[in-house]
């Protein structure tokens, strides 16, 4: 009975780690380009103790990928109506040069794509502190991090909270005015007393990171359409590409205005789509 109650509490205490977990179902790696940001315009109030923090915000959408494989096209029409039309016929004959090829029209699949918004607010007044050496008891070491940050003689200035907690040998600093978190943050290193030792600790700006407007979306891109079939094609892959966009350039053949076309004749190429959420469509970018 004892052994059973054992194996219960175990199987109980996996279960409730699990639970803590998220939902693979809920994960989304992306890969998000670092992109440069060029802040054209500051304003330096003469007195800032009313800002207790700094915002901003970014807008995320993803780019799907696409990948077109040999053989295949891809043609994006001005008109969503003349790229749907295109796919219902299906079959299309194409010449090229003195040849005629059956080519077919379909949707062009893709993945799901991401949009989100991030908000991010970095406090004026507390800070973040890691590397705490495991030295003292919990209650001891958050006395110590408020004496050794409150000397102004190393840029520090009175603390008003410190929360930190053993486990994590982190903590975040609370100042009680602001411009001193500023002073501590010009430098990635400030020393932490304690009864027998001086340490250099971590230090770095705290901040509140949150995602609203989240939106998994997924979809087919209504002006783009694939074409498949271009088979043993000697030509090159520009001559094949105004082919295909004279003929679909023609009401008389199904189409309308054309804007763009790229094939693969040799190896596959990469396409990229952007979604514009308010149309509710995906765009051929690139």
């Amino acid at each position: 009975m004892v052994q059973t109650n054992t194996n219960l509490k175990i199987e109980i205490k996996k279960a409730e780690m699990e639970l803590q977990r998220p939902s693979s179902s809920y994960l989304v790696k992306k890969n998000i380009p670092t992109k440069e940001i060029k802040f054209i315009s500051a304003e330096s109030p003469k007195d800032d103790s009313q800002y207790s923090d700094i915002s901003c915000s970014f807008q995320v959408t993803t780019q799907l990928e696409y990948e077109l494989k040999k053989g295949q096209a891809l043609i994006t029409f001005e008109d969503e109506e003349v790229a749907q039309n295109v796919i219902k016929r299906g079959k299309h004959l194409v010449t090229f040069g003195s040849e005629e090829m059956k080519l077919m029209a379909k949707p062009v699949p893709l993945k799901t794509g991401l949009s989100l918004q991030v908000h991010s607010k970095i406090s004026k007044k507390k800070i973040d502190v890691a590397g705490i050496p495991n030295e003292l008891p919990e209650e001891q070491m958050r006395d110590k991090l408020a004496l050794s940050f409150s000397k102004s003689q190393n840029g520090g200035g009175e603390v008003e909270h410190v929360e930190y907690s053993v486990n994590t040998q982190r903590a975040v600093i609370t100042f009680l005015k602001n411009g001193v978190a500023d002073n501590i943050l010009k430098h990635k290193k400030y020393p932490l007393f304690t009864n027998t030792s001086c340490y250099q600790v971590d230090v770095s700006p705290h901040m509140k990171r949150n995602v609203k407007k989240l939106q998994v979306f997924s979809g087919i891109s209504k002006r783009t359409v694939l074409l498949t079939g271009l088979r043993n094609i000697q030509d090159d892959e520009e001559s094949i590409e105004e082919d295909i966009f004279i003929h679909f350039q023609k009401g008389s053949n199904g189409g309308g205005d054309v804007e763009v076309v790229k094939c693969a004749l040799k190896k596959p190429q990469i396409a990229y789509f952007e979604a514009d959420l308010d149309q509710g469509c995906l765009t051929w970018v690139q």
